[in-house]
C-alpha cells in the first residue's frame, strides 16, 4: 500500500507515529529515513511495489504535517497535505504490540454516523490520498461495512471540536473500539484545489487568507 517514514531528525514520537500507522495501513512499511533523498524513498517505494509515499514532518517534537506522494518513476507528483492539531498513539489509548497486516486487504475509509459533507468529502479526499477505497456510512455498523469489504482494517472520520479527526479500528484485534492512532487534522489540501480549514469553517478565517 505505501512506505511511511518521516523529515530528517525525526523525534522519537514522531517515529512511534510512523510505526503505529504501519500498524492499520495494509501491508504498509516504515522506514528509517536516515539520509535518504525524496528521490531515494520513491526508487524505495518503486523497488517495493508501493503505490504511495507518505512522509510525517515534525515541528516543535510533534508530527505537524502528512504528505502523501503518488510512487510511479515516470509520473510521480504530490497528492495532498493534512495538518495536524495533534495525535494519540496506539500506546495512549492502551494498545501495545499490535502486528502489522501483512497480507492484501481494502483500506475501507467510512465516516462516524450523523456528520457534515466537509466530513464526507474529507473521507473522500483520505481515501485519494492513501490509496483506499471510499464507502459513505449511511446506517451501516461498521463491521458490517468490514464484512462486506473483505477487510480487517477502517479508517474512521469522526467529530472534533477543532477540525476533525481520523481514527483507526482493526477487527482482528477489536471489534469493541478503535486502536488508534487517532490524527487531529485542522487543514486538509489536495494538489487539485480542494481543501478545508477549520478555522475558515468556523467563520475566523477569510477563505483565500494564508495558511497558518
Amino acid at each position: 500500500m505505501m512506505l511511511i517514514t518521516t523529515s530528517h531528525r525525526p523525534t522519537r514520537r514522531t517515529r512511534s507515529f510512523g510505526h503505529d500507522l504501519e500498524k492499520v495501513f495494509p501491508n504498509s512499511l516504515y522506514l528509517t529515513r536516515g539520509k535518504k533523498t525524496i528521490q531515494d524513498l520513491l526508487m524505495e517505494a518503486y523497488d517495493r511495489n508501493y503505490e504511495r509515499l507518505l512522509i510525517i514532518n515534525v515541528w516543535k517534537g510533534n508530527p505537524l504535517k502528512m504528505t502523501f506522494i503518488k510512487v510511479d518513476p515516470d509520473d510521480w507528483g504530490y497528492l495532498g497535505y493534512l495538518y495536524l492539531h495533534g495525535i494519540k498513539l496506539q500506546r495512549e489509548i492502551g494498545f501495545r504490540n499490535l502486528r502489522p497486516i501483512r497480507e492484501e486487504m481494502p483500506f475501507v475509509v467510512t465516516t462516524a454516523k450523523r456528520v457534515g459533507i466537509d466530513h464526507t468529502a474529507f473521507a473522500q479526499a483520505f481515501a485519494e490520498l492513501t490509496g483506499g477505497k471510499f464507502v459513505p456510512r449511511g446506517n451501516k455498523s461498521l463491521q458490517t461495512i468490514a464484512d462486506k469489504n473483505n477487510t480487517d482494517v477502517i479508517g474512521v472520520i469522526e467529530n472534533y471540536p477543532r477540525g476533525m479527526a481520523v481514527n483507526f479500528y482493526r477487527f482482528d484485534v477489536t471489534k469493541d473500539r478503535p486502536v488508534g492512532p487517532l490524527i487531529l487534522v485542522k487543514i486538509w489540501i489536495m494538489e487539485d484545489g480542494r481543501r478545508w480549514d477549520y478555522k475558515e469553517a468556523l467563520g475566523l478565517k477569510r477563505s483565500g487568507q494564508s495558511r497558518e
